[in-house]
């Protein structure tokens, strides 16, 4: 069973120029979604996507592959993960190496651990599923949201006054974007990552959940990593 872990990784950040490695804790941000897959113990290649020289030097000294870059046209805003792992997939083919399991690791996500990313693997084997996502229980539920048209505030469900208590909401969760894990095949059968048989990775814990996408996000983690155990 081949396993190829995708660390995705593009230069462009509206928000945090080159955020992928800003140091947090002294370390560049990428290296800890780096080391976490390097300590797997299922994971076969790990591969940096990345349309950036600086950041492929940084990843290489880290001890994984970066044996290609992105192209620019796959790596704006805009562009979608699944045309990341097309593009990485098609590279790696000259390489003779063809994944049946994909993993993707974003490196904003630089609490999620090692078990975690060889639990995905392993339930994504042992399951009938298409693919496992980490996913958290919603706290902000959307039925107590309102849309914002003509002016005025509009409930977003019509009879959410039936709601008044957290208790009675629905149970909803959200992708936490620490791991997507998902076999070759669901990609080429579903042209999807996701496929029809989501199984969750239910993680409930704030820290590992943390998805560092601005700079408070950053001091956030920041705090976390000198304080949190204390």
């Amino acid at each position: 069973m081949k396993v190829l872990a995708i660390i995705p990784a593009r230069g462009g950040s509206k928000g945090i120029p080159l955020k992928n490695i800003k140091k947090l804790s002294g370390k560049p941000l990428i290296e800890y979604t780096i080391n976490a897959a390097l300590k797997s113990k299922k994971i076969n290649k790990i591969i940096v996507s990345t349309d950036n020289e600086k950041i492929a030097r940084i990843s290489t000294s880290l001890g994984v592959e970066v044996p290609f870059l992105r192209p620019k046209k796959i790596s704006s805003d805009s562009s979608n993960t699944m045309d990341l792992v097309k593009h990485t997939i098609k590279k790696l083919e000259k390489y003779k190496f063809i994944p049946d399991i994909i993993t993707i690791l974003q490196p904003t996500s630089p609490f999620r651990t090692t078990q975690m990313i060889d639990k995905s693997i392993d339930m994504l084997i042992k399951s009938n599923s298409t693919s496992i996502i980490s996913v958290s229980k919603m706290k902000k539920h959307p039925y107590s949201s309102f849309w914002f048209c003509d002016k005025y505030l509009k409930p977003f469900k019509s009879d959410f006054l039936k709601f008044y208590q957290r208790q009675l909401f629905p149970e909803l969760f959200y992708p936490t974007g620490g791991i997507y894990t998902f076999w070759t095949s669901t990609l080429t059968n579903y042209n999807s990552l996701y496929g029809p048989k989501i199984k969750p990775m239910i993680i409930n814990n704030e820290i590992i959940n943390l998805d560092i996408d601005d700079n408070l996000d950053f001091f956030i983690a920041e705090m976390c990593k000198k304080y949190w155990k204390n």
